[in-house]
């Protein structure tokens, strides 16, 4: 009697939990389409009630956690991204992530960062970590550790156009006006149709009006320790800015990308392979005027608009070439020192 009882009881539960099981995912796939469209305090309901038939379901908790974060409920939501991490749950790598951006937009970078470099001790391979990591590190003024982390975000994904954003904004808050260039046109040329592509249009225009002011003194150029490899290249920007007789956007532009030659294949690939080689090779194939007539689009003036209607083919022939010139998936080298190997 007992055997028999016992294979009707695990019969009895496994039909509960099957039961259970798909209430459970009705639950959830009616909460992600209510927060798909932007109805979070109704995606909760449905999340909290899936959490009253698995109490333990990492799944659950990261939905909660993440909708929590989307309502601004950012003690809520860190509590939750915790409560994750401790469930040891598939959802982990994602609640590292919402622990450190709740953390973070409620005021507590420090904690935020301690929570990224908690996470990246498990994924350090996960890029968004770093990247995250750096845009923690910028909110406090510490520069050098956000260049450090970017350089890991752009290892692993050179196309990450925020991560070249923000390092151009890192560098530019240290003054150095010829990395930042370089970074915030490598943005433009990623995606000119990013939505704050004016903004980033903009910061270019002012690095660029920096190294090329004829009345500014050579030393406010800035050459900064450990960028020995750069030097011949202050020296060039230097000696061209005196001796440019066209300050259009365009020629400082194009002038700035053939200067680009006397970093190729020295230092971190970064700088030498990925932007330098990127620009000059673009410099040398003839398709610097039409990309610097299409950046000046972004604040277009009749002049612009009328050479862009004029030459077409230039556009398109510079767009084609843009586009065999894509970014590897990652670059495999070891961080600040030894050449690269892209594949």
């Amino acid at each position: 009697m007992r055997f028999v009882f016992f294979l009707t009881f695990i019969f009895s539960v496994s039909g509960l939990f099957a039961r259970e099981g798909k209430q459970l995912v009705e639950l959830l796939r009616k909460g992600n389409a209510q927060h798909d469209v932007g109805n979070y305090e109704q995606a909760l309901d449905y999340y909290k009630k899936a959490l009253k038939l698995d109490s333990v379901s990492g799944i659950v908790h990261y939905e909660i956690a993440y909708t929590l974060l989307a309502l601004k409920r950012y003690d809520e939501a860190a509590e939750f991204s915790r409560k994750v991490i401790l469930l040891d749950s598939k959802q982990q790598q994602g609640a590292y992530l919402m622990l450190g951006s709740a953390l973070n937009m409620s005021g507590k970078p420090q904690e935020a960062i301690q929570a990224y470099l908690e996470g990246l001790v498990k994924f350090r391979g996960l890029h968004q970590l770093h990247y995250n990591l750096a845009l923690a590190y910028y909110d406090i003024g510490n520069l050098a550790k956000s260049e450090e982390a970017l350089m890991h975000s752009l290892q692993m994904r050179p196309g990450h156009v925020n991560s070249h954003i923000l390092l151009g904004k890192v560098l530019s808050s240290r003054g150095d006006n010829i990395k930042s260039t370089m970074c915030f046109s490598y943005v433009l040329y990623l995606n000119p149709e990013l939505p704050n592509a004016q903004e980033i249009g903009e910061l270019l225009r002012e690095r660029l009006a920096y190294l090329f002011d004829p009345k500014a003194d050579s030393l406010k150029v800035g050459l900064f320790s450990g960028d020995s490899s750069f030097a011949s290249m202050y020296e060039a920007i230097n000696t061209a800015r005196i001796s440019s007789r066209d300050s259009s956007f365009t020629a400082e532009l194009c002038l700035f990308f053939e200067q680009l030659e006397t970093l190729l294949d020295k230092g971190h690939p970064l700088w030498s392979d990925l932007y330098a080689g990127t620009f000059h090779g673009l410099h040398a194939s003839g398709h610097c005027e039409a990309y610097a007539h299409s950046l000046e689009q972004l604040n277009p003036t009749p002049e612009t608009e009328r050479w862009v209607r004029l030459n077409q083919s230039k556009v398109q022939e510079m767009r084609s070439w843009i586009d065999a010139h894509q970014p590897p998936q990652k670059m495999n080298q070891l961080l600040f020192g030894g050449r690269s190997v892209f594949k």
